[in-house]
């Protein structure tokens, strides 16, 4: 699983408001790092790792809710949920083929017939549930959403993405 990104500026005195914008605006960019990877479906990794990035999102979200107007968290956090459980769609076909194909070698020949079936059903879902996830995303970035969504942070705890500047962690680190 993709190590969570560390949050720079992040102190233990800091106000409520300030971590709320750390954090969140960290965990956003985090997720968003694996889109293309996800989009270009070569590997399964990017998909889990973008999903358990939202999940994370999600989570902080929630922990900072109060930092935010509520009608407005609740939409965003809507956008959020709605790209977790898209994401979630896939993970799971994925999980089920990947197990799926394990266990084939261990079984009958006629059990092995029903199984194959099963993991090409599952295989044509997930195709169905690729253009899902590129609908919405191409939906999201015709909507300005990730720059709406960074700035709506921005306004409501004075965090700028830009001078944030979240990274991936190092390699070595």
């Amino acid at each position: 699983m993709a190590r969570a990104w560390d949050v720079h500026g992040l102190r233990q005195n800091a106000r409520f408001r300030d971590a709320a914008g750390r954090v969140i605006l960290t965990r956003w960019r985090e997720m968003m790092s694996y889109r293309d990877g996800t989009l270009l479906g070569e590997d399964i990794e990017e998909l889990h790792a973008m999903r358990v990035s939202s999940r994370r999102l999600r989570a902080a979200m929630d922990a900072f809710a109060a930092a935010f107007p509520e009608r407005s968290f609740k939409r965003h956090l809507r956008s959020v949920k709605e790209i977790t459980d898209t994401l979630g769609a896939a993970r799971d076909l994925d999980v089920a083929v990947e197990g799926l194909t394990a266990l084939v070698p261990t079984l009958s020949e006629r059990q092995q017939v029903g199984v194959l079936a099963l993991i090409d059903e599952y295989r044509r879902r997930r195709v169905v549930e690729s253009e899902h996830i590129a609908e919405l995303f191409d939906r999201l970035e015709r909507d300005c959403y990730p720059r709406r969504f960074e700035r709506w942070v921005a306004r409501h705890t004075g965090i700028d993405v830009v001078r944030l500047d979240p990274r991936p962690p190092s390699e070595d680190g």
